[in-house]
């Protein structure tokens, strides 16, 4: 959904950095969490039976750099939560269709809190469906 069309465009503001890390070759999409208060609340909240989380994919139009996409992370328990609106760039975008994990780190790049086999329906999340998406798209750009 283009973000001219969404009722709040103020909810949709980068909160937070993102960047793809390699752990023994392999990318590890990350977001940058940067406040120290949050290493303890994520100790207690990867222990909680009511944690949910959500991802949720937008594009953004700007005037300038045409369209973004970005997406919102949202985790939450019944005492506690996180809210990260992201603009990553196209790496951290396809290590997360591929991978399905995101990161939380803090700025000395230490891990906070992962989310593993993330659910949602607006990112292409396996390599069968990204490769049946491939062969959609037709080859030759002018026939678009």
């Amino acid at each position: 959904m283009p973000l001219d069309k969404m009722p709040d465009t103020e909810q949709y503001v980068p909160s937070h950095k993102s960047t793809v890390l390699h752990v023994k070759d392999k990318p590890a999409a990350c977001i940058i969490d940067s406040d120290p208060n949050n290493d303890s609340r994520f100790q207690t909240i990867s222990k909680n039976d009511t944690l949910k989380a959500s991802l949720i994919g937008f594009l953004n139009k700007h005037d300038d750099l045409g369209l973004l996409m970005g997406f919102k992370l949202k985790i939450q328990t019944n005492f506690d939560f996180f809210e990260y609106t992201v603009y990553p760039n196209e790496e951290f975008i396809e290590t997360v269709i591929f991978d399905e994990s995101i990161f939380i780190i803090n700025d000395k790049l230490e891990n906070l809190f992962s989310l593993r086999k993330i659910v949602t329906d607006q990112f292409i999340k396996t390599k069968t469906e990204f490769d049946k998406f491939q062969r959609l798209i037709p080859k030759n750009p002018e026939n678009l």
